[in-house]
């Protein structure tokens, strides 16, 4: 029995070490992202100057013309914009005929004997010839770029948007992807792993099914592929492209379709917690002095909070991935058909949303991952081979193990 100890006792002495390892890794990532957001860099700037070259192909000071230059911007900005802008030839203006709904095709007297049978129905426009003779209503800014929509992206929400998805998505992502992780690095560093406090007693009792367990690592693996997919996208051009760009190529290629691929049985999944464990995850009332008490981490006594079969914090993971997993599927459908029942206003708010919330998910995940792997002793059982030591069931969930095997708690306790 002491040699169980003193060996249990380096393991989670080894497991103090690594986290104080990671906690110092992940410090240094995120003290480098808070300078990344205020060292002023993020601005958007041309990365090509126009000029005007020798003919030699080489370019001189006294070569060099803003104005020629500018020309030659505007030339290639006017070949490659919409026909319906540049209009027959891209030297010539647009023509303007917009116009507005209350006004008629003609309002001049006409000659003698020149459309007598004409009445005001025939003459006032019909919706179709509207939609000819009308200008655009999108609100669009001033761009010189040469790009095709690049005036819609100018526009004041497009500024709105830009700064959303640039800066507070991103940036928000990885404070609260590298500080949580620093946060559960800490306390597995100071803390260290939840052991079980009465030791391994050789029995075990079934906590989830089949069908329950199979659910829950197709949604978690699918998860981790969106998740890793995504980040690739959001983060693929800082972090991948300064070592090598064909690697983002291959790697953006990749992300680009299995992101959509990891989506259906993420989608499937979620259905199916909701269907099966939404009841058992509704607030009760041992919930708030559970909370109150940290669930019991932070203390090697037995003497736990009494929760059911699901506790106080698998309640909150649960919800996070119900009503997150719901905002998530619905945005990016959105985003896999586009403009089908959005205009491009609420497209941007879709993607921005979408980005958000993909962020904080992987970021409370990561909390998930860390309690049911390394954070405590005994807990990944329960979705591994779908039973747990009875000593852990009675730890954390006390009620729960006197309800399946039909008794009354030791210590009842009143919530």
């Amino acid at each position: 029995m002491n040699s169980e100890v003193r060996v249990h006792g380096r393991d989670f002495t080894a497991y103090r070490i690594g986290g104080a390892i990671a906690a110092v890794l992940l410090a240094i990532l995120l003290g480098w992202q808070i300078w990344e957001i205020f060292d002023g860099d993020n601005r958007t700037v041309p990365e090509v100057r126009w000029g005007v070259a020798a003919l030699d192909g080489e370019a001189t000071a006294g070569d060099q013309s803003g104005l020629l230059a500018h020309e030659v911007l505007r030339a290639r900005t006017r070949l490659q914009d919409e026909r319906y802008r540049s209009g027959p030839a891209p030297a010539s203006d647009a023509p303007d005929f917009a116009t507005g709904a209350a006004q008629w095709l003609t309002n001049a007297p006409m000659e003698r004997g020149a459309g007598r049978d004409l009445t005001r129905g025939w003459a006032r426009p019909g919706s179709d010839t509207l939609e000819l003779l009308r200008g655009s209503e999108r609100v669009a800014g001033i761009s010189s770029l040469p790009y095709v929509g690049a005036e819609v992206f100018e526009r004041p929400f497009g500024r709105d948007w830009r700064l959303g998805i640039a800066d507070f998505a991103t940036h928000l992502g990885a404070l609260a992807i590298l500080g949580f992780s620093l946060l559960l690095a800490l306390v597995l560093a100071l803390r260290g792993r939840v052991p079980i406090a009465k030791g391994r007693s050789g029995r075990t009792v079934k906590r989830f099914g089949f069908l329950e367990r199979a659910n829950h690592w197709m949604t978690a693996l699918s998860f981790i592929g969106l998740a890793l997919t995504g980040l690739v996208i959001a983060y693929g051009d800082t972090v991948i492209r300064p070592f090598s760009e064909p690697l983002l190529g291959d790697l953006g290629w990749l992300a680009t379709w299995g992101h959509v691929l990891f989506f259906p049985p993420f989608a499937l999944g979620i259905l199916f917690m909701i269907l099966r464990w939404t009841w058992g995850n509704l607030p009760g009332r041992y919930d708030a002095r559970w909370l109150a008490r940290g669930g019991g981490f932070f203390s090697d006594s037995p003497d736990n909070p009494p929760a059911r079969k699901f506790n106080a914090g698998q309640k909150l993971i649960f919800w996070s991935a119900a009503l997150g997993g719901v905002i998530m599927v619905v945005s990016g459908v959105t985003l896999m058909f586009p403009f089908y029942w959005l205009d491009i206003e609420g497209m941007s708010w879709a993607m921005l949303t979408h980005a958000v919330i993909a962020v904080l998910l992987i970021a409370i995940f990561i909390g998930h991952i860390y309690i049911g792997t390394v954070g405590m002793q005994g807990a990944i059982e329960a979705m591994w081979g779908g039973r747990v030591d009875r000593n852990w069931a009675e730890e954390h969930h006390e009620l729960w193990l006197a309800e399946i095997e039909g008794r009354t708690p030791t210590q009842e306790r009143s919530g």
